[in-house]
């Protein structure tokens, strides 16, 4: 009997570590019935549209664009407590019920998004733009998940860029041979937080009553449900712009 390659082992434990990830997230009880899938009378249900420059570069991605990545801004030393933003992370998930959003009502078209081998589903209407991978400007005694800096004069304001899988999954295990190297950054909060990630795949359309929703959240307060169909996390971009302003409290604009 032939012993099985190294390499082939590593990628049979990184497909079994994602398919127990998505199994766990998968298995959470939903808490909602699905929604309508109608708009409501008299409304047009309609995407917000993303106003990029026109000097943008486009990506191969309906209706989504990439931008010339901004310029780091100067390092600035940021006295942190540690140990208090570490606690903000977990004391920012109230366990108030919320209910789907009303921009949810009607199929919405979201973008994919490759973190760490787990894909993720960004409702377009939450998507600021998208931006190449440029290294931030490290900050100085911040927690890990912060990367860093970047200065985006086309915004005026500094943008904060996240590890997205250390600040959403710490306990999701990183795939064999370590973490995947991040090849852009996705902006949501008007531009505030940049969150990386290894690859955006396509833009899907969503339908309301085949997602499960989730609507209590003590436990992963940024996922709004799950999608079985194309095995995937539907992120809740307002409440991640949320947990991450509680969480990183102090930083420059």
């Amino acid at each position: 009997m032939s012993t099985p390659r190294p390499e082939t082992v590593q990628l049979v434990e990184q497909s079994e570590a994602l398919t127990r990830y998505l199994e766990d997230l998968f298995a959470e009880k939903p808490a909602f019935l699905p929604v309508p899938v109608t708009a409501p009378t008299g409304e047009k249900a309609v995407p917000r549209v993303i106003d990029l420059p026109a000097a943008s570069v486009v990506v191969e991605l309906p209706t989504v664009e990439v931008v010339a990545p901004p310029s780091t801004v100067a390092a600035t030393t940021v006295a942190v407590n540690t140990e208090s933003v570490a606690q903000a992370v977990v004391n920012t998930a109230p366990a108030a019920i919320r209910p789907p959003p009303d921009w949810a009502r009607a199929p919405f078209p979201c973008l994919l998004l490759k973190v760490q081998g787990l894909s993720l589903a960004l409702p377009l209407v939450k998507l600021n733009r998208i931006l190449p991978w440029s290294e931030p400007t490290l900050i100085p005694g911040y927690v890990g998940w912060l990367l860093g800096m970047l200065r985006d004069d086309s915004l005026g304001r500094a943008i904060k860029v996240v590890d997205t899988a250390g600040f959403i999954m710490p306990e999701r295990p990183l795939p064999a041979g370590g973490a995947v190297p991040p090849r852009h950054i996705v902006l949501i909060g008007e531009g505030r937080w940049g969150l990386t990630c290894e690859d955006v795949s396509s833009v899907i359309t969503l339908d309301p009553a085949k997602i499960r929703w989730r609507t209590s959240r003590t436990k992963r307060p940024w996922l709004a449900g799950t999608v079985v169909e194309h095995l995937c996390a539907l992120l809740d971009a307002e409440r991640l712009d949320e947990m991450l302003s509680t969480a990183a409290p102090g930083l420059p604009s």
